[in-house]
């Protein structure tokens, strides 16, 4: 049966705390997930005419208008 190497001797010659640490965590949760492509967004429509919302035009008080309703 082989002896393991005490806690601190292994650490030092994985060069430091955090290598150490950041090797193990790897080992356990693998890689980190980088990039991935370009996220689409979802579209959300108009209720009324069914058009997307970044179309509609900010009315007086706030409120989305429809861009096809006439100006009041």
């Amino acid at each position: 049966m082989t002896q393991k190497k005490p806690l601190r001797e292994r650490i030092r010659e994985a060069g430091g705390l955090y290598l150490f640490l950041n090797t193990r965590l790897i080992r356990i949760a693998g890689p980190a997930q980088v990039g991935g492509g370009p996220r689409v967004l979802p579209v959300h429509p108009c209720g009324h005419c069914g058009r997307p919302k970044h179309e509609h035009v900010e009315g007086p008080r706030g409120s989305l208008r429809c861009p096809s309703e006439p100006v009041d």
